[in-house]
């Protein structure tokens, strides 16, 4: 007798999916901030102080900076950096996570996984995530 669930049992679709931000120091210009988001692929970066992280700095921080004014060579990431995001599990369910984003207008967040380095989930992450859960719901039923 095998124990526990059959070969042809579709996993279940429960990871959120995360890309690994690049990381800068607080003291990193902006135009560097720029250049390693558009290197990693992804829109944030992680801003890192001897202490750790210390926040996240978007594509859309860098751009509501420079139209103010801001200088991209001389204004640091530091200055613009917001709260590291709101942390959830690879693990959750997508339906949960994205719920969790409607209710504090969440934008994106920082997914943890015991195995993997910390990473960024947008809200359309997560949307696909929630599509993908859906479809395999309704193929199972």
């Amino acid at each position: 007798m095998t124990v526990g669930p059959r070969s042809t049992d579709p996993e279940p679709v429960r990871r959120i999916p995360g890309r690994v931000p690049a990381r800068v120091d607080g003291l990193a210009s902006l135009r560097t901030v720029a250049r390693r988001m558009t290197e990693s692929g992804v829109g944030a970066v992680l801003v890192e102080s001897p202490l750790g992280p210390a926040g996240i700095v978007t594509a859309n921080d860098v751009i509501e900076a420079i139209a103010a004014g801001a200088d991209p060579d001389t204004v640091w990431a530091g200055e613009i950096t917001r709260p590291t995001p709101r942390m959830v599990s690879c693990q959750q369910h997508p339906v949960a996570v994205a719920e969790e984003m409607a209710a504090y207008r969440l934008e994106i967040v920082a997914v943890v996984d015991e195995d993997s380095p910390v990473a960024l989930a947008s809200a359309l992450d997560v949307l696909g995530a929630v599509l993908r859960a859906a479809k395999q719901g309704a193929e199972n039923s």
